[in-house]
Order: structure tokens, then sequence, then C-alpha cells
């Protein structure tokens, strides 16, 4: 094994991005850079210099196909409860089997999961149109969505892993599943993030995947909102372009090892 750093992290995930706009693109399945992800594109021509990840996100049927269907160089990853790869969440991953992230000592006492260098894929679902609705839905989501996230973990809040095991992965997971395909698309007027996400800022009007514009990242041409700015503007706020301070310019933590 060899502790690898970002440039060859972002080598991997431009990678793992270009295979996931190759196969949807032979497949039809329509899909978006989203985050930060999308933020690094506008800011910088390529990825965040200090994220080790990338997010994009797809409408719950694409997400559904995608996940059933996705043959490529990588390994996508949702329930996925092997030695090697253990990874249950209600946000899908393409990532490199070659990798892992959580090999240090702090990673190994707090968590289960494991899995490499990835790409994280949002479902975007219909979500109520009255705002005193979606509030109590998304709620409900983030209850779930947490108490799943904490059955993948060995350590953390106690209250939090005290509700955790008061039912099963398998539990929480129908729950989040559910939830996610509760509402009748015919009958909204909006999609959003059901599950990982923490607030109230992802809903986009229901026809946002009918207006994609190409969006350069290394410059190749990847799908994404039609108004950027907007987009960003709606999650970071009105200073997106402006780097935050060197102090916060963090990843997500943890050592990530070549498995060679």
């Amino acid at each position: 094994m060899r502790k690898i750093g970002l440039n060859e992290i972002h080598d991997i995930l431009y990678d793992i991005l270009c295979d996931i706009d190759d196969f949807c693109s032979a497949n039809a399945l329509r899909w978006s850079l989203g985050y930060g992800t999308l933020l690094g594109a506008v800011r910088y021509g390529d990825f965040i210099p200090w994220d080790d990840d990338a997010d994009i996100i797809m409408p719950r049927e694409d997400f559904d196909r995608f996940v059933a269907t996705y043959k490529g160089k990588y390994e996508c990853i949702l329930d996925t409860r092997r030695k090697d790869v253990y990874y249950v969440a209600g946000v899908a991953k393409v990532h490199d089997p070659s990798t892992d992230k959580f090999r240090s000592a702090e990673s190994r006492h707090k968590y289960i999961s494991h899995y490499g260098v990835s790409v994280d894929i949002f479902a975007l679902d219909p979500v109520p149109d009255d705002p005193k609705e979606y509030e109590a839905f998304m709620k409900k989501a983030i209850h779930y969505h947490r108490r799943l996230l904490y059955r993948s973990r060995k350590s953390g809040s106690p209250l939090l892993m005290l509700s955790s095991h008061i039912h099963s992965t398998d539990w929480w997971l129908k729950r989040c599943d559910e939830l996610a395909h509760s509402c009748n698309p015919k009958e909204c007027r909006r999609i959003g993030i059901i599950l990982g996400s923490r607030t109230l800022k992802n809903v986009h009007p229901k026809d946002f995947f009918s207006h994609i514009k190409p969006i350069a990242l290394r410059g190749r041409s990847f799908p994404g909102p039609e108004n950027p700015a907007a987009y960003l503007t709606q999650i970071y706020g009105a200073g997106y372009m402006t780097p935050p301070p060197e102090n916060e310019r963090l990843g997500h933590g943890g050592e990530v090892w070549a498995l060679d």
C-alpha cells in the first residue's frame, strides 16, 4: 500500500466522472455536476484544490437505472456489505476499489464504512409543494437517514447511537427508500435531495433536467445546470466565488491509500 495525495485523488475523480459520463451518454441517462464539484468547475475549471471527493445529481428514475445497470471501469455501491467494502446509505457512490479512504486510526475507530476514492451520486425526488409539508417531510427524511448512517458507525453521539440501534440497518434503509418514493411525480412541481441533505436548500423546479448545459472541468464538458450561478447561490450564497479562509479549506478527512 502507499498513501496518495490530492493531485492523484483528483486524477482518479476525473477519470471516474469521465467513465460515468460515457456510460450515461451511451444509455440516455440524465445527470448533472452538483455541489462542490460544480463550484470547482465554475470557480477553477477544475476540482476545488482541497476537496477529496466529487458530487453529481440524477433524477430518481435515472439514479435507480444507473445503480442497477452501471458497468464501467469502477464499482457502484449503495447497499454493499462486504469485508473489503462496506457502505450502506441512500446516496450511491462510484468508487475506485483499488483505493481505500478509511485507513486512518481515527476512521477505523469511528466507522464500519470504508471504500475507495469516490463520486457521490445524489438522487432528486419529487417533494411536497406546500412549504410546511415539505419542512415536515424533510425532517422525517433527515431523521431516517441520519440513523441509517449511524448504523455504519462504531462510535458517536450516545443518543444517536442508541436510537439508531432500535431498528436494524435494513429497517432504516427501507424507511428511507419508502419516503424517497412516496410523492407522486405527477402531483409535485419540485424535486429535491431527500437522502443525503441536511438543509432545506436542495429543491429545484421539476423540469431542472430539461435545462442542462455543458460545464467545463479540466477541459472536458460535463452536464450542468442551465444557470449555474442561480444553483450555486441557492446552495452556497451570493459569495460562492470567494474561497473560504485558509483554515476552512478542508476535505473530508482521513487518509487515502492505493492498494497496490
